[in-house]
This record gives C-alpha cells, structure tokens and sequence, in this order.
C-alpha cells in the first residue's frame, strides 16, 4: 500500500474497445465501452463482476446508478434499466426506450450525441462540419429530452456553429462551447424548458478571453454555479452569470479528466486526473488542491500494468469520485481504488 490507496479492482478491455461511461457509489462501479459491453463491478457486500450485456448495437454513451435501478443509454435512442433484486441477488433487465425504425435511426445516429441526468435523456442531432469545411456557420439543430421513466419526451430546435463541443446537461440545462476560430468561442447556457439561450459569452481575444476550454461542469443545486478548465491546467469557478468566483492553476501537467462530487454544497470537492497520470483533489471550501497519488507509483497495481501506457490513445478519459473510493478509466480499463482509514 502507498499513498493509502488499494486497487479494488481492474475492468479490463480490449485496445480497441475503450471505456466510454463510467458511474459509482458506495456498492459498485458502472462501466460501459464503445463496441457495446457493459457492466458492473460489485464492491459489496461481496466482490464479483456482473455482465450486464458483452455487444450492444452501439457504444455505451451513458452509465447512471439510480438507487436500485441502473440505467444504461445505448447510442443515442435505446435505453436499458437494470433493476437489482437485492434480496434475491438477481437483476430484472428490461429495454424502457428503444428506436421503432433502423433504417430512420441509422440515417441520423452517426451525428446525435445524448447524456443522460437521472430520469432524463437529453439528445441532440449535431451538425457536423464536411471533412472539407473549415469556415464555421451556424445552423438548426434538432434536440429532444425524453423522461425514462413514463416516455413522455418535448423537443426543440437550437441555432448553433457546426463547430461545438457540449459539456454537460443537469435536466434542464445545457452547456457547451462553439468554436468559430482559433482566437473566437462563445460559451453557452441554454434552457430546454424555456427553449431559449439564457446566457451567451464571447470569449474573444478582444474582449473576455480565456484559453481553449476543455472541460465544463455544472457545480451544486441550490447555488449553482459552473466549473470550467481552460488552457490545458488553469481552473475556475464561475457563477450562472459567468462572472468568475475563484481560479486557480492546477499543479500537474494537462488535465484529461474531473469529477464533482458533493454531499452538501458547502462541501465540494473536485477530483483531477492529469496527463501525467497524476490524481488531485480540489476541495472548493478551503480553496485547496491536494496531491493524491499516481497511477504508475501505486504499489497495488502489478508492475507488469504499470509498464504500459495509461493515456496515450486519445480517446476520453473518465474519472469518478465517491467518498473514499475513486475510479478512472485509462488505455488499460478502468482502475477502482479505495481509500484506506488512516
């Protein structure tokens, strides 16, 4: 043991079918791949892994732990619920969303990009820039929020760059960032409800410009305000006004990963995961990043592990922090780790 941290356990995966979602909390870990194989890691009250399908039609777009439900978005359309019989110690597996015609479905599902928040599905069809198309342009994007629990679903339409990248979605709310140059973005909070922009921020050279943002994230309920990474290690917190609150300069290299996790909002804590397969954890009260571990000097991981590369793929990479337990996808599966008592 270094650090006081123990591997849990190692999911791992195939080279070419990297890990795409991942969930947690204080009983197992939910993970899903790109080829379709999903699961789950359970840590208690005994140890064992579940398979919860080995190919789905598409890639694992989103993974949701919901008391005893597990929620599973396929693609963009299709959606698995997993409801755990504890007692039995048996799961009912049951498709509660799913396309009604392939034909129509494969024409759009190469450009629609979905989250899921709790009971909601928010997916939206994205206008994708040719392999030729270099000058942005705006355009209207079809977008639909479906509940999974009665199928009842609204939709709209939103004029959007074709170059964008969106962040995060809290049920009602969607953040993303449009590119329209190498020195102009817009960042955007857009209301599903209202079906309107409540806030859109040019982020010019010119005017309020920060660096290339890599990451964004809602933070809180109540008080809700937003986490952002720019310039590859710099870090803010800003309000829903976009003024900023706080900032600070991550100490490792390039930040590939974050997670916020929260039991009351005067107690965030934000988890990074750099390049350099360092591990932080910011706690937004104190105003403090601390150093955890590495992946490469953890004694509990084999050596033999240890000698390969852990993000060198360029695909997403995922971190997932609960309590004393955290979990982070890499080239070689996702690793869950838990933190010992001291």
């Amino acid at each position: 043991m270094e650090y006081g941290y123990t591997l849990i356990t190692q999911i791992k995966i195939y080279n070419t079918d990297p890990i795409c979602s991942i969930d947690l909390n204080d009983e197992l870990l939910m993970f899903g791949t790109m080829l379709g194989y999903c699961g789950y890691y359970l840590i208690k009250p005994k140890e064992k892994l579940v398979k919860i399908s080995e190919k789905e039609d598409e890639h694992i777009s989103a993974t949701q732990i919901r008391k005893n439900k597990l929620c599973i978005a396929v693609g963009d359309e299709k959606v698995i619920i997993v409801e755990r019989n504890l007692e039995e110690n048996d799961d009912n597996i049951k498709e509660v969303l799913n396309y009604e015609d392939d034909s129509d479905h494969f024409k759009h599902c190469e450009r629609t990009f979905c989250m899921l928040k709790e009971n909601l599905l928010f997916s939206i069809e994205l206008n994708i820039p040719k392999e030729d198309e270099k000058i942005s342009k705006k355009n209207s994007c079809d977008w639909s929020v479906k509940n999974i629990d009665n199928n009842k679903s609204f939709n709209g339409e939103i004029e959007m760059y074709n170059f964008w990248a969106p962040f995060d979605f809290d049920g009602k709310l969607l953040i993303f960032v449009e590119f329209l140059s190498e020195e102009k973005r817009n960042f955007n909070i857009y209301s599903c409800y209202d079906k309107k922009y409540l806030k859109k921020i040019k982020l010019w050279k010119d005017k309020d410009y920060i660096g290339h943002i890599s990451h964004a994230k809602f933070l809180g309920e109540k008080n809700k305000k937003i986490f952002l990474v720019h310039s590859y290690n710099k870090c803010q917190i800003r309000n829903m006004e976009f003024k900023l609150i706080k900032e600070f300069e991550h100490r490792g290299e390039e930040i590939i990963a974050c997670d916020i996790y929260w039991k009351k909002e005067e107690n965030i804590q934000i988890c990074l995961v750099d390049i350099n397969c360092d591990v932080f954890l910011y706690k937004e009260k104190n105003d403090e990043e601390k150093y955890l571990f590495n992946l490469h000097k953890l004694n509990c991981i084999d050596e033999e592990i240890k000698q390969q590369k852990f993000f060198s793929m360029g695909y997403p990479y995922f971190v997932k922090y609960h309590k004393n337990l955290i979990a982070i996808s890499t080239d070689q599966g996702c690793f869950l780790l838990k933190k010992e008592e001291e």
